[in-house]
């Protein structure tokens, strides 16, 4: 138990590793904070939580747990490797090319896109159409992230600033009647990233709001779900799930004692105890159940072809394969997803080799990225497309090929809306 413990620690520093050295080394600072976000996550759901007297373990021995530990220290490390021994070879690697949009036309573009993510929320059908439903929450990042940086530039006229904030609390209202805290938490940790790369200061403020809204809010999901998910009243408007939501949270800290509640409850823990389901798929693998042996990252290869152009492109099932493979959830469960993080699939597929080999290429994975979008804060359009590409692959909690698949469609898509809207002045790949 104590070599769990020390080690548990070790996977939490490691994890704050990728911070400490951007904020001491400027030519990292310079960098959208990719790894140093992956590193945290490693920090809470692997480390953090493993400490937590509330988090439920699945594994079936303490041995499985050590070695769940171990891996993730070792995996961490080949994740160090990757990222960090690359930085000089991929230094010569063209990033996107700016080029200089007149500020009334960088307006227009990010409200005409906010318009398009508006009618995604309005009109749900869109959402099924193949190919573009991946573009409503990015769309979001996007308009709402270039009103930000002009914000903090104080370019916005008083006008444009109080729909700008109009439309932020808006989105952050919509994100988290959605019924999933992840839209909310992300949305929060992207503005903080803009922030810290304009003001060059840890963003406080959107940590501790981060924080207030998984630990207040998380608690309260699951009733407020079952009214607005499973039962007659799931066709909901947006003011009558706001009512439930707040019937809910009002419900749910009733009486004197809120701390005691917030306390109390294991769901936010376990909700993040990815170490868990790392110690459960050791005990059951290949004993019990087969490598996968990349079976998981067969979508990898196809997420670049539209389903418009291939109708009868394979679904992404993963959430329900990895739940029934490993007994998580019942054969007859056709609707819960799990949650298959990447260092849990590296070794679903591979084993411990797995683990190291595949961290150390998503290390290899996150400095092409970093040097690819290296854009200047003083180009909006080009550095948050930049971030909105990519921020949000370090919550590594979803398999590979869902995360990372998309990106370079989407990427080519908005490039070509930033064209279109700016006359062709903005970015080029």
């Amino acid at each position: 138990m104590l070599f769990q413990v020390a080690y548990a620690t070790l996977i939490i520093m490691l994890g704050l590793l990728p911070g400490l050295v951007t904020l001491l080394n400027k030519r990292e600072a310079g960098f959208i904070p990719l790894m140093p976000l992956h590193g945290i996550f490693y920090a809470v759901t692997f480390g953090f939580a493993a400490l937590s007297n509330k988090t439920i373990w699945l594994a079936g021995s303490e041995e499985e747990i050590t070695d769940a530990l171990v891996f993730t220290i070792f995996g961490l490390i080949c994740l160090y490797l990757g990222y960090y021994s690359f930085r000089r070879f991929f230094s010569r690697l063209t990033p996107i090319r700016t080029r200089n949009v007149p500020l009334k036309e960088q307006i227009l573009a990010a409200w005409i896109l906010f318009g398009m993510f508006l009618a995604f929320q309005f009109f749900p059908i869109l959402k099924s159409l193949p190919s573009i439903q991946q573009l409503s929450a990015p769309l979001g990042y996007l308009s709402l992230g270039i009103l930000a940086l002009l914000a903090m530039d104080k370019r916005l006229r008083t006008l444009q600033l109080i729909f700008f904030v109009a439309a932020l609390l808006f989105t952050l209202g919509i994100l988290t009647l959605s019924g999933s805290l992840a839209p909310t938490v992300l949305f929060l940790t992207f503005l903080g990233i803009l922030y810290w790369n304009k003001k060059r200061r840890i963003p406080w403020h959107f940590i501790i709001a981060i924080a207030l809204v998984t630990i207040i809010l998380n608690p309260v999901k699951s009733q407020y779900r079952d009214v607005v998910w499973r039962s007659e009243q799931s066709s909901l408007s947006n003011y009558e799930k706001a009512i439930v939501f707040i019937d809910e949270v009002q419900e749910y800290y009733s009486g004197d004692d809120v701390l005691g509640k917030i306390s109390e409850d294991t769901s936010t823990v376990n909700r993040l105890a990815h170490i868990s389901t790392f110690g459960h798929v050791i005990t059951l693998t290949p004993e019990n159940v087969p490598y996968w042996t990349g079976d998981s990252y067969r979508t990898l290869w196809t997420s670049f072809i539209p389903r418009a152009l291939w109708p009868g492109k394979p679904q992404a099932t993963i959430g329900q394969d990895f739940g029934h493979r490993y007994g998580l959830i019942g054969q007859k469960d056709i609707w819960t997803s799990i949650n298959l993080p990447w260092l849990v699939e590296f070794y679903a597929n591979f084993g411990g080799l797995g683990v190291f080999a595949g961290m150390f290429f998503v290390g290899m994975f996150f400095r092409v990225l970093v040097h690819k979008f290296r854009v200047p804060v003083s180009s909006p359009m080009e550095h948050v497309l930049g971030v909105t590409i990519m921020f949000g692959l370090f919550y590594a909690e979803s398999n590979f090929a869902l995360m990372a698949g998309g990106i370079v469609s989407t990427y080519i898509a908005f490039i070509v809306l930033l064209r279109l809207l700016t006359s062709g002045r903005a970015v080029t790949a």
